[in-house]
């Protein structure tokens, strides 16, 4: 019953699954719709007032929503504050982001945006309706998918230490959307966690963890849906 979603995995090894006030569906979406509002308005913000800071900002930023998302799941007591701080540090980098690729490729950002949505409507569609079924099988194949995508990263990365490596497009566009492929399942795995949070009774402030989690997998989606137009630009260019 576990999550590819590490911010859900943090959630199955926690034992305080009882509380007078228990966690909801319509919490969990009322706190997922909070950090992607706070998540959007911050990204307006960098992409309106600190385009010329964009990679001055963007590490930091990205160095403060990964502690924040450790910190989040790995204290309730501070969950909420740094699901905030979270969201608002992933909009900046976002932000800086969609800026950056969106001067070069114009409208690439809107694009991704309704494909993210899309995307997150048709799974949970396909997943409320059980046309996917979440199984045991299911998810060690997931897994074992996640864990090959570890061992490339991690061969990749050390190779590119001592070599340039050049890919051609046609194969960079396959891996992209493999990607975005597994994104989208990966979702329906963290729907099945939510489910089983609620289901079980867990406090009110796990909503704040459930909703980091999914916004983990969304913004996953949205940055490889951005690198998969901007490989489809590239090859058309």
């Amino acid at each position: 019953m576990r999550s590819s979603n590490p911010v859900f995995r943090t959630l199955e090894r926690s034992e305080a699954y009882e509380g007078s006030d228990v966690a909801t569906y319509r919490g969990i979406v009322g706190k997922t719709g909070l950090l992607l509002a706070l998540a959007a308005f911050s990204g307006y913000i960098g992409m309106t007032y600190f385009q010329d800071m964009v990679m001055t900002l963007l590490f930091p930023a990205i160095i403060l929503a990964f502690i924040s998302v450790i910190i989040s799941t790995r204290s309730q007591r501070l969950a909420m504050p740094f699901a905030i701080i979270y969201a608002l540090s992933e909009g900046i980098f976002l932000g800086l982001i969609t800026v950056l690729i969106n001067s070069y490729i114009p409208g690439v950002a809107l694009t991704a945006l309704i494909g993210t949505a899309s995307i997150f409507t048709v799974m949970l569609f396909l997943y409320s309706s059980r046309t996917i079924r979440v199984t045991n099988r299911f998810r060690r194949i997931m897994y074992s998918i996640l864990l090959g995508f570890v061992v490339f990263f991690i061969f990749f990365g050390i190779l590119s230490l001592f070599t340039t490596i050049y890919i051609d497009t046609s194969i960079a566009l396959v891996f992209s959307a493999i990607f975005i492929v597994f994104g989208a399942l990966m979702l329906t795995l963290d729907f099945d966690r939510a489910e089983m949070i609620v289901s079980s009774g867990a406090e009110k402030t796990y909503e704040w963890t459930v909703a980091v989690g999914l916004m983990v997998t969304i913004v996953w989606i949205y940055v490889e849906l951005l690198r998969f137009l901007m490989i489809i630009y590239s090859r058309r260019n």
